[in-house]
């Protein structure tokens, strides 16, 4: 601890480093730094699990891992999903449940969004076109 404010020397030093970079760059470039992915739309996983119950804890932990990530490009995803398979058109497919199921987002990685596209098993999946879905 120290004398200020009962902050910690080393959260103190963080505060000193973001107050400086933010002083420096203007608020937008900055954004993506603290912001995470948000995803679009949890309810769609909800009824594919609902009716896959067997997905439910894969799903909810994908869920959760890419709501906490703040990727900028594909080859950040590939480091946490080796399995990941990035296409065309900013989509990503990911293995779910060993690859029993599929998963299909879009990315928009300068606004960190998610877009759910498809999800089903990999029956389902193979009837699509996973780069334009």
């Amino acid at each position: 601890m120290s004398g200020n404010g009962g902050l910690p020397v080393a959260l103190l030093c963080q505060f000193k480093i973001a107050n400086k970079v933010l002083n420096h760059f203007p608020f937008w470039e900055l954004l993506h730094i603290f912001v995470l992915m948000r995803i679009i739309a949890k309810g769609t996983l909800r009824d594919f699990w609902s009716k896959h119950a067997d997905s439910e804890q894969a799903l909810k932990a994908w869920y959760q891992e890419t709501s906490k990530s703040a990727w900028d490009h594909p080859n950040d995803i590939k480091a946490e999903y080796p399995s990941a398979s990035i296409l065309a058109n900013n989509r990503i497919v990911f293995n779910i449940k060993g690859n029993r199921y599929r998963l299909i987002v879009k990315i928009n990685f300068k606004y960190q969004m998610v877009w759910i596209r498809f999800i089903g098993t990999h029956a389902e999946y193979d009837k699509i076109d996973a780069e334009n879905i």
